[in-house]
């Protein structure tokens, strides 16, 4: 067994207290709260669990769960879950989607760069920047809401991703959501 799968299967077990929240395969159990972990870019993962355990990050349960968690425990996770196959949300608003692809590709009016500049083509994430299709529409909404309202942010990542959420509004974020979330 080679390296990655060995890490594979290391992460699958360890991903039984995920998937309470993250779904055993990485896609949320709960669409309105948690993200799809399915598919996400390993490194993002990783990166993620030593933010929540560093506090960089808040949440009081993602806390509790990443900090016993050592280098390996994180790296296994990642590997498993990137290597899941992610369900894309069924589509809800044919309307909604074709102004949230726009303003994904394009931009928004008030000068927010196209999402695809980060995110990729198709929001599966390159480099640093996470894997955004596929994940459900709450969840997306309310992360945009999260950089938007945040006073600041320490990483340079997040505080990037601050000054794009203040130049799209509210309804313009469920459009983008509602379009990520369809897409594969």
């Amino acid at each position: 067994m080679g390296n990655n799968a060995a890490q594979i299967k290391r992460g699958a077990q360890l991903s039984s207290v995920c998937s309470g929240c993250h779904g055993a395969d990485g896609n949320t159990a709960n669409a309105e709260l948690y993200p799809n972990l399915a598919a996400q870019n390993p490194d993002y993962i990783v990166l993620q669990l030593h933010n929540f355990k560093s506090g960089e990050r808040p949440n009081a349960v993602m806390k509790a769960i990443a900090t016993p968690l050592q280098e390996s425990d994180m790296q296994a996770l990642a590997a498993y879950f990137g290597a899941q196959k992610v369900k894309r949300q069924p589509s809800a608003d044919v309307a909604m989607e074709a102004k949230g692809r726009l303003i994904f590709s394009k931009g928004s009016a008030a000068g927010a760069p196209a999402c695809l500049t980060c995110h990729g083509a198709q929001g599966q994430g390159q480099a640093v920047f996470p894997r955004i299709a596929s994940q459900p529409v709450k969840y997306t909404l309310a992360q945009l809401v999260v950089y938007r309202d945040a006073a600041k942010f320490n990483n340079p990542l997040a505080s990037e991703m601050k000054a794009v959420a203040v130049k799209i509004n509210q309804d313009e974020m469920r459009a983008v959501a509602a379009y990520l979330a369809t897409q594969p």
